[in-house]
């Protein structure tokens, strides 16, 4: 089986695709009442961030939370949290309610029962942002953590999962993680992927030709189906 036909839509420029991003994400949101907003870390969707957070909307309906997370403290600067907070949160956005991954409990395994019981009381999610890494990962699914194939399932038990991730150059040194399931995606109304250059969007396109389960994102994808909407800013550099 291969992932769900994907439209790929290719903008010229940063602030054109923040833009529509940004147009999109506020017609989403507006239209869903009381919601959820679960959103990645990494670099690409900064500037959508910053800018949707400065939007007027009834951020008091909206309940902000986490693709996945490395398993430290908002002083680290691996946080995602602490990349929300000074993104989305810096503006208009700081009325959303917010729930962080990390918690107390010394390692994410440990974390699970209570994290989950918590996005279960979540409002259903309108809208989730995913990135994608060089090594065709998105959340913190991790072909080779021993985890990898429970969290990434449809039909995971869990709608959140701990897990180690291999050492690598993009996992560095942050190897514990927690992060959505398959499960948890599945509830999504709605999800973008936001990817930057050409590099990236070749191997995108690569993964999507090929059987859903070869890779992290093409799982993802065909757990999304027609409910994933690609923003891809061409150019490498």
């Amino acid at each position: 089986m291969t992932p769900a036909a994907q439209d790929i839509t290719l903008f010229d420029s940063n602030q054109a695709m923040t833009a529509a991003l940004v147009a999109d994400a506020r017609a989403v949101l507006s239209a869903a009442g009381p919601c959820s907003l679960l959103l990645s870390g990494g670099s690409s969707p900064c500037d959508f961030y910053t800018a949707l957070g400065q939007e007027e909307m009834n951020w008091g309906d909206i309940h902000i939370a986490l693709v996945d997370e490395r398993w430290v403290d908002e002083d680290d600067a691996g946080s995602n949290a602490a990349l929300v907070k000074r993104s989305l949160m810096a503006g208009r956005a700081e009325q959303a309610d917010f729930l962080p991954m990390k918690n107390n409990a010394l390692t994410p395994h440990q974390a699970e029962a209570e994290l989950d019981r918590q996005y279960r009381r979540l409002p259903k999610p309108a809208l989730s942002v995913l990135g994608m890494g060089p090594d065709k990962h998105t959340a913190s699914w991790f072909c080779e953590a021993a985890e990898y194939e429970i969290v990434s399932r449809a039909d995971a038990p869990l709608l959140v999962g701990g897990l180690d991730a291999p050492q690598t150059p993009v996992t560095g040194a942050y190897l514990q993680r927690m992060t959505i399931t398959g499960s948890m995606l599945g509830l999504s109304g709605k999800a973008y992927l936001i990817i930057k250059g050409d590099s990236k969007i070749d191997l995108l396109r690569a993964c999507l030709a090929a059987p859903a389960n070869d890779s992290p994102i093409g799982r993802a994808a065909a757990i999304l189906g027609p409910r994933l909407q690609i923003f891809a800013l061409q150019g490498d550099g």
